[in-house]
């Protein structure tokens, strides 16, 4: 017996609930286990990787995390101390204040990603190159879902 699409949605929804949880615990564990300097928290290498120009605001970062402008503004204060983010006041508005990398953040991003990025192909290694194929279509066609999700989330459930 075939299962209906309201089932099998279920079941992958069940599964993705089980395994993001997860992967983000992994990630988290890895970043800050990370060997040398450039040890980083899963949050503070997500805020260094949304720094992408200088025209990124606080807000911004606060925007693409869903947390509170206050949770940043710590979160900016730890890279900034550690030579990985500057601050710039805007010349358009005065009230402004724009983030940059610094080439040590940009570095310690890079690095940090990196050595996600290799232990995680790894362990895809053993997946068939269908299977990965399947994987990389199935999840190309996720990101506007989560995109989408994360736009309807109010911030306030984002912060709880």
């Amino acid at each position: 017996m075939s299962k209906s699409a309201p089932a099998v949605a279920d079941s992958v929804t069940e599964s993705l609930l089980d395994i993001v949880p997860r992967l983000n615990r992994w990630a988290e564990s890895s970043v800050a286990h990370a060997a040398g300097e450039n040890r980083l928290s899963l949050r503070q290498l997500s805020a260094l990787t949304m720094i992408e120009s200088e025209k990124t605001t606080l807000g911004d970062v606060a925007r693409k995390l869903m947390v509170t402008p206050a949770v940043v503004t710590g979160l900016i204060d730890r890279l900034e101390r550690r030579g990985y983010v500057r601050r710039i006041n805007s010349t358009d508005d005065r009230r402004r204040v724009l983030l940059a990398l610094t080439d040590d953040g940009r570095a310690a991003a890079e690095s940090v990603s990196g050595a996600l990025h290799r232990e995680m192909a790894a362990a895809l290694s053993e997946f068939s190159f269908a299977d990965l194929e399947k994987l990389d279509a199935c999840l190309t066609k996720l990101r506007p879902v989560a995109s989408e999700l994360e736009r309807t989330t109010p911030l306030d459930a984002r912060n709880a």
